[in-house]
């Protein structure tokens, strides 16, 4: 193969799984006004001058259940990587949850998400079993980039580098594309998962309801910011809701932060996106190195930037 003129670079295809270390009974409903991860990063304190409307976000995940009451409104289609002809629903139940955090948008149910009117787009690439080919992986980022998404989420992780995946990235990104990923979920102080290690990625790693990082983690100089991931109530399979846990759960509010972002500014690249948002994180216990994503002030960021003022 590496003889043919046709092909530029060849690799091994592999398997990638998604792996959270806590998932909590499956509920009816919750007693929580708003989920602490949106209360946390202070997202609703900014819904009066940006929800996301209109922001394109594709969930590179195991589908999305797109009747949930919390996701239905905000559901605008997507694609089967693994079966074309079907439709991207979720069988396995982490991708809907992703969703529900990004744009949840059922206030009866308590499940109200980062950015509650965004276009949320389902690319499945994960099997009922939380499982993807790495080539399944490189067709969904390159759906994302043929249909144009402004924002793609990537709740899952892998330890080897693969070149094939790091081209995906760097076109995506070169197409204007925030590409946000999680760090991964083995506990790790100098390793983080790929693609979250990639330049072109934002690299998210979790935070616990007291401001520290949680010891699931993956740490190391690849973060660029840390975002709640500890007991996130979301939404499930079969219209109900659970409590989940990881880095995957702590990348959706980085998704969602962008899209308040880009409603504001939608001429802003990823690296501006980027930026903004780490020049406005707050401190995180016993860490130096990133910060805690602040939703609030990112938007305050922008908003000064624009020569606005948002209290």
């Amino acid at each position: 193969m590496e003889r043919h003129p046709d092909v530029v670079h060849w690799e091994m295809d592999s398997h990638v799984n998604i792996t959270d270390p806590y998932a909590g009974e499956i509920i009816e409903g919750t007693t929580q006004h708003l989920p602490w991860g949106i209360r946390d990063v202070g997202a609703n304190k900014v819904w009066p001058y940006t929800k996301g409307r209109g922001v394109k976000i594709a969930v590179i995940d195991t589908g999305i259940d797109n009747e949930h009451p919390a996701i239905k409104k905000n559901y605008s289609g997507g694609v089967n990587i693994l079966s074309p002809m079907f439709t991207p629903h979720d069988y396995n139940g982490h991708g809907t949850h992703v969703a529900g955090t990004i744009a949840g948008r059922a206030e009866a149910m308590n499940v109200i998400g980062v950015a509650p009117r965004v276009h949320l787009y389902a690319v499945k690439a994960f099997n009922r079993k939380g499982s993807a080919n790495l080539s399944d992986l490189l067709s969904a980022i390159n759906w994302c980039i043929e249909n144009e998404m402004d924002v793609v989420n990537m709740s899952f992780g892998m330890a080897k580098v693969s070149d094939s995946l790091g081209q995906a990235i760097q076109t995506a990104y070169r197409k204007g594309i925030v590409m946000v990923a999680a760090a991964g979920n083995q506990g790790t102080s100098d390793h983080v998962d790929y693609p979250a290690r990639f330049n072109e990625t934002i690299g998210v790693t979790a935070t616990t309801k007291d401001g520290s990082i949680a010891s699931f983690s993956n740490t190391g100089k690849e973060v660029d910011i840390a975002a709640p991931g500890e007991k996130i109530s979301s939404a499930w399979l079969n219209t109900t809701i659970r409590d989940m846990s990881g880095t995957s759960m702590a990348v959706p509010h980085v998704s969602g932060t962008a899209a308040l972002l880009l409603y504001l500014r939608p001429d802003l690249t990823p690296d501006h996106v980027k930026d903004l948002m780490i020049q406005a994180t707050t401190p995180i216990k016993g860490c130096s190195d990133y910060g805690k994503l602040s939703s609030y002030r990112s938007i305050q960021y922008l908003a000064y930037n624009m020569g606005r003022f948002i209290p």
